[in-house]
């Protein structure tokens, strides 16, 4: 057991590994569906490829889900709508109008002809006159709005006005529902016209008094028949649901089809209806336990494939962790969602934007892990995906075409451009893919082609998605070079400012070595970001550096060899500083500290051992030599040769082909032999291509020409 826990200490970073890839491998299969996979690959309108089939068993032959989606579209189409009665809406109508009535009676006997009432002289008897008046108006309003109530005020709405005159809907009167018409019922409009039609036969009454109070009556909240949107789901649900799944049954020793026949309609039914029928018949529950262990080796397998691509092939981006859960969490949280959108029946499959998985991977990482990625998650949801030779072909040719468009990301509209080129590989495949289908045009099923659309557009979402992946695991995205390197940046602005040499000095560094990246396959964009800040701590003391001494004044003669060398040395710690106050990423930071890796101040050096021929050279070094580390890239490793021999090519008094070529070869050998490059994952063929670009561009920077012999 010691030993054990030995073991795990020692190795504990590949232990820690084999639990990141464990735990992907685990969710991922718990989420699988656990039912059989039926062991048959068909098509319609292809031909049999298997064995003639015969029926092992008795099937039910059920509809396709098109021709029942149909027949439920038009039981909705022509549903019966249901509607409620509000039998108190009457008593409300006739308070408000006798509200009305008494509010108004007063006022509209003041204007009456005060002659018809002169024939009474007894004030009791005018007053018996007035109520009995009043009463006849009561009574006259009152029958005509029990009237208009007992047949209905129906509420407009949508729903109505799907309705005609022939058209039967229903209305619940007395705890049942009644097929009535539009004719049968009243709207506010048609209430108020049929008591002008009422009251016209009225010659005791003042019909205009009348029809101002009913006129309100109507207007206000009048109706008492309303669309009852429960009922109506419910039966129509129950319509729906009687719709026939079953169409016939298929005895067992059957024959279902020959071998090489084509599939037509009727053969595709019954074989849908024995995949289902097998599907059940394999799924109890000690069934599950076997497939699922069955899922486990074949996701495993691919996880394995995976590792065997970091390991051998990509051994640096497998070596950091931070690495490892990124790219597992890729790909988990693509299976997941595409998993829960098929168990819920939440989206479309066609919606997931699968090829936003290899774009963000290519965002951080090299175009064959991103497309190695992308296969493993497309391989993993072939799987569990309707038609799964579809899914896969049309998302690996989606994916490659994404990653080639968005292999040299230099500008925000490559984005757009690469979400054209996914949204037209995904038309053409899938539309070609049909046709082979249903050999016809016109079977086309432009609804997936809308939701491959869709999918497509959701690869925008790659800019935002980087951004958060790069604050959350520290990562740098060419996004982020692209703005680092602009010239226009704060701090490179007050680099120029502040050390203009040192600020050209940055630029023809940058591109000596993004022309030497360039050749062996590097980030280009990478170096030349790194380039341009690799010496912005010289902005503390820039005269203290002779590409920024312009008066012909050195600071240097006032200091002693030792604090003269501290100042030099000073400037890559001091870089630093700047760099991580400034919210520069680490990865460019990293080559702030690396391009002098271990070397020395030569110059000083060599002064103070000349002065000192007594000190110890050991113990003198230690004051002239960087602090590290030493490059542990290629692009960190070509920094340090480029930034070196820029800056001792401006020594040459005259430069011509020889005296280029000496000091280059100098300067790099000398790196090489005090061990510079031992950490970095750089060749000597590389190394030799290298020193040829930096000595072709060093001679065209001279205009130096080569003397051919005559």
């Amino acid at each position: 057991m010691a030993n054990f826990l030995n073991e795990i200490r020692n190795r504990h970073d590949l232990f820690y590994k084999i639990v990141l890839f464990l735990t992907c491998i685990s969710i991922i299969v718990y989420l699988f569906p656990k039912e059989a996979t039926f062991k048959y690959e068909f098509q319609k309108n292809q031909p049999w490829q298997y064995e003639t089939l015969i029926a092992p068993y008795d099937i039910d032959v059920y509809r396709t889900d098109d021709e029942v989606k149909k027949d439920r579209k038009e039981i909705s189409e022509r549903r019966k709508l249901y509607f409620s009665l509000n039998q108190s809406k009457v008593k409300e109508k006739i308070e408000f109008f006798n509200r009305e009535l008494n509010k108004t009676w007063v006022a509209f006997n003041d204007k009456k002809d005060k002659g018809l009432l002169s024939v009474f002289k007894n004030e009791s008897k005018k007053k018996n006159a007035l109520i009995f008046e009043k009463r006849n108006y009561q009574k006259a309003g009152e029958s005509i709005i029990k009237e208009v109530y007992k047949r209905g005020v129906i509420e407009l709405s949508s729903e109505v006005n799907e309705l005609n005159d022939s058209v039967k809907f229903y209305v619940k009167r007395n705890n049942y529902y009644a097929g009535t018409y539009l004719g049968d019922v009243f709207t506010p409009k048609t209430a108020f016209e049929f008591s002008i039609d009422k009251l016209g036969n009225q010659n005791k009454l003042n019909t205009q008094y009348l029809l101002n109070i009913l006129e309100e009556v109507f207007n206000k909240n009048s109706a008492n028949v309303s669309f009852n949107n429960k009922e109506t789901a419910r039966i129509l649900n129950q319509e729906q649901g009687q719709v026939v799944l079953k169409e016939a049954t298929v005895k067992k020793g059957y024959r279902i089809i020959e071998k090489g026949a084509p599939i037509d309609e009727d053969n595709y039914k019954v074989l849908k209806s024995f995949e289902r029928k097998y599907k059940s018949k394999k799924g109890s529950e000690f069934s599950k336990y076997i497939i699922g262990f069955g899922q486990t080796v074949l996701v495993a397998v691919l996880m394995a494939c995976l590792t065997l691509y970091l390991a051998f092939f990509r051994p640096k981006l497998m070596e950091n962790n931070k690495n490892i859960v990124f790219i597992l969490f890729i790909i988990t949280a693509f299976v997941i969602i595409t998993i829960l959108g098929l168990k819920y029946e939440l989206f479309n499959v066609y919606i997931v934007p699968i090829c936003l998985a290899p774009i963000i991977i290519r965002s951080f990482f090299d175009t064959r892990t991103a497309f190695f990625v992308h296969l493993v998650i497309v391989l993993l949801l072939g799987f569990i995906v309707p038609n799964g030779f579809h899914f896969i072909f049309l998302q690996l040719v989606a994916g490659m075409m994404g990653i080639y468009g968005f292999a040299n990301f230099r500008n925000r509209s490559q984005l757009f451009f690469t979400t054209l080129i996914i949204a037209l590989s995904y038309a053409i495949c899938y539309i070609s893919l049909n046709i082979i289908i249903e050999g016809d045009f016109n079977e086309i099923d432009w609804l997936s082609v809308g939701y491959l659309g869709i999918s497509a557009l959701l690869t925008l979402l790659a800019y935002p998605l980087i951004y958060a992946f790069e604050k959350l695991f520290g990562f740098i995205s060419d996004v982020t070079l692209l703005e680092l390197a602009d010239t226009n940046n704060k701090i490179l602005r007050e680099l120029s400012r502040k050390a203009p040499g040192t600020f050209q000095h940055s630029l023809q560094v940058a591109n000596l070595a993004e022309a030497a990246t360039s050749i062996i396959g590097g980030n280009t964009l990478l170096i030349r970001t790194a380039a341009l800040y690799h010496d912005i701590g010289k902005m503390d003391a820039p005269m203290y550096f002779i590409e920024n001494q312009s008066t012909g004044l050195n600071p240097h003669d006032e200091l002693s060899y030792e604090e003269s060398a501290q100042i030099i040395i000073g400037h890559v710690l001091k870089g630093v500083e700047i760099a991580k106050k400034s919210g520069i990423p680490d990865t460019i930071i990293d080559f702030i500290r690396t391009h002098h890796g271990t070397t020395k101040t030569g110059y000083f050096f060599k002064m103070y051992l000349k002065d000192n021929p007594d000190e110890d050279i050991d113990v003198a070094a230690e004051m002239f030599t960087y602090p590290g580390p030493i490059p542990f890239s290629k692009e960190s490793a070509i920094l340090m040769m480029a930034d070196s021999v820029e800056a001792a090519c401006r020594s040459l008094k005259s430069p011509n082909a020889e005296s280029i070529e000496d000091l280059i070869e100098g300067i790099i050998s000398n790196q090489m032999e005090e061990g510079q490059f031992e950490n970095a994952d750089i060749t000597l063929r590389d190394i030799r291509l290298i020193k040829k670009m930096f000595k072709k561009m060093v001679m065209n920077i001279y205009h130096v020409r080569i003397e051919y012999p005559h």
